[in-house]
């Protein structure tokens, strides 16, 4: 009965990455997407840990680019989506959710994953010059850097919390 709840609280956070990714989140440009799918990753990551999170995420990305494309389909940017949501896992599963530690994390992910790797995806898949096209990503990156850690602060522990009680 555990697993089966476990299994559903997943589907229910791939579908919200989904819905947040690719229905209510904002396209700007070729290489930037505003975007709240990271609500549903960092909780799955928090209440599942970081294997049920990334290959959640994992199922995400594909069913969400299947569903509504927005460019060609490249393997990179899916293991960027299960490196993001293991590195969360890593970071909150079973641990206190601290500022610090919420802060630490968005870092890691927004650095390595969504900047270095996401550029480097990039720069394989459309030939762009790295250096200038991760420019262009720094203060987006930044900014969504900062909200991500706010909204985080504000609701994580409190849906964390909620969300483990379903499977007592």
């Amino acid at each position: 009965m555990k697993n089966t709840k476990k299994l559903t609280f997943l589907a229910v956070m791939v579908a919200l990455q989904i819905v947040f990714a690719r229905t209510l989140g904002i396209e700007l440009g070729n290489y930037q997407r505003i975007s709240f799918s990271f609500i549903p990753v960092t909780l799955a990551s928090a209440t599942l840990g970081p294997w049920l999170s990334g290959i959640g995420s994992v199922v995400a990305d594909i069913v969400g680019y299947i569903s509504k494309p927005t460019g060609p389909y490249f393997p990179g940017f899916t293991a960027s989506a299960f490196l993001s949501a293991a590195i969360y896992g890593w970071f909150f599963y079973k641990k206190p959710l601290t500022k610090g530690r919420i802060a630490l994390a968005n870092v890691v992910v927004t650095v390595f994953v969504n900047m270095i790797l996401g550029t480097l995806w990039l720069n394989i898949l459309f030939g762009s010059e790295f250096i200038p096209l991760l420019m262009t990503k720094m203060p987006f990156q930044l900014l969504m850097l900062v909200i991500k850690i706010v909204v985080q602060i504000l609701i994580l522990e409190k849906l964390t919390k909620e969300a483990s009680r379903l499977f007592q």
